[in-house]
């Protein structure tokens, strides 16, 4: 009998999720049920007057496989930053600092003290490895020292979750760091040696940020037309109930449906509501799972209008500097074709959980807020020609201490049922993480199906 699979989610997660499925499993009959009117989740881009705004991350980093096999897989043609995005940059006492690059530019850099220099200098003789969970603030201040900490570990959680560094998980949000520590001690010798390698990586493969000419969003939009006539908008899941063999869902406005397994690709949150019924040990772990709220703004302008050299990816700002806006992302200038010629168009994100009362605000009261800060970051005072809002209502999971501790006990509570969890709210915020993750829960989901055959 032909087994069937429903996955609540249509947005990067679950339709990722079904892509892998279908490779590893093409016998199932698969069902993709999306509660929005439009598929994607934040993973979307707005084409506006010859204008290309992402919503949430602007492209993936080809360093690991996933995303770009499933990129090429389905056709897609790659679009690369351009060279001057390696450039980043700091606002910091009033001014725009670029971030170093090199241990060179680290030295000569005038974020830090000379005694900051040389502690972090000596990260090769005092780096090694740590038991234990530790926020990402105590494992760079660990490492290089409270100056480096203070000075970068803030902005660059920000850049990616909107957080608190003292409060995130290292071990939940950077895995990658905790292996290389634990492999060679120091992180220094660990990127050097890393560096070595990246200079033998295949010539075929982008080195820098990548997307697609038409925005992130084609990435969804792709996958979207690989499952047409599997995929249904507009409907709401409002129960799942266990039946001696799989489950049977009730849908808002429709006939119940029922399903093998299910692979819940939806927040935490909302898989929390779901699961309750049957496993309240994994509602509780997941509903533990806090987001922050986040808006961005997309403003078009013409180049006459902006006065900064835009020679570089963007800026982020530290907390304390009288400024609200979390960075700022020169989109134009990653990916040129995203704003039309003579114009350029600037990316700001604002809010996280460094600053819940952002959204109180109204939109009209937040684009004032904006608006003031890049008249004080970039001496920006005309007005923009193009405006896109895009408020994210708990739009980023915050991977808080206890993070691994929390997703193993929901998945530990679930495992005697045939569902499955995917998503950003577990192993991985970015485009990558995902992607990965979906692909792991396909794998997941299969060999479970067959242990029920």
């Amino acid at each position: 009998m032909v087994k069937r699979v429903v996955i609540i989610g249509g947005g990067l997660a679950g339709l990722s999720t079904a892509f892998f499925l279908q490779q590893v499993r093409p016998d199932l009959h698969l069902s993709i049920l999306e509660k929005e009117h439009e598929t994607g989740g934040k993973v979307r881009s707005t084409l506006r007057g010859g204008y290309t705004v992402d919503w949430a991350a602007n492209g993936f980093l080809p360093s690991v496989p996933d995303t770009l096999e499933l990129a090429r897989a389905l056709g897609l043609e790659l679009q690369e930053a351009a060279e001057v995005a390696k450039h980043r940059f700091l606002y910091r006492d009033g001014a725009l600092h670029k971030l170093p690059a090199s241990p060179p530019a680290f030295l000569a850099s005038n974020l830090l003290l000379p005694s900051e220099k040389l502690r972090a200098a000596a990260e090769p003789l005092l780096g090694r490895a740590h038991d234990g969970e530790e926020s990402v603030y105590d494992f760079v201040a660990r490492h290089f020292g409270q100056g480096v900490a203070e000075a970068f570990a803030g902005p660059f959680v920000l850049g990616i979750t909107a957080g608190d560094a003292k409060k995130l998980s290292l071990d939940a949000l950077f895995p990658r760091f905790r292996a290389l520590e634990q492999a060679h001690g120091s992180l220094v010798r660990a990127l050097i040696k890393q560096r070595a390698v990246k200079k033998n990586a295949n010539p075929d493969r982008p080195k820098r940020l990548t997307s697609f000419h038409g925005g992130s969003g084609r990435l969804v939009r792709a996958l979207e037309e690989a499952f047409r006539g599997r995929l249904e908008r507009g409907v709401s899941v409002e129960a799942v109930r266990p039946l001696a063999r799989g489950f049977e869902m009730t849908r808002r406005n429709g006939e119940p449906l029922r399903a093998d397994a299910v692979v819940l690709a939806t927040p935490s949150f909302v898989a929390a509501q779901l699961v309750k019924p049957f496993s309240p040990v994994a509602a509780e772990a997941l509903s533990e799972i806090r987001y922050a709220d986040v808006q961005v703004f997309g403003l078009g302008y013409g180049r006459v209008d902006v006065p900064n050299a835009l020679d570089g990816f963007g800026f982020l700002v530290p907390r304390g500097e009288g400024v609200r806006v979390l960075g700022v992302l020169y989109s134009s200038s990653i990916f040129p074709d995203q704003a039309p010629d003579g114009r350029v168009l600037l990316r700001v994100i604002a809010g996280g959980s460094v600053d819940p009362e952002f959204a109180a605000l109204t939109p009209e009261e937040a684009l004032r807020a904006v608006r003031r800060d890049l008249r004080v970051t970039m001496g920006i005072v005309a007005e923009p020609e193009l405006v896109e809002h895009v408020p994210w209502p708990q739009g980023i999971p915050q991977y808080e201490l206890g993070h691994l501790a929390r997703v193993a006990r929901a998945e530990t509570a679930l495992a005697g049922h045939p569902v499955l969890l995917t998503g950003n709210a577990y192993r991985g915020v970015g485009v990558n993480d995902t992607v990965r993750d979906a692909r792991r829960t396909a794998e997941a989901l299969s060999e479970r199906l067959g242990a029920y055959e």
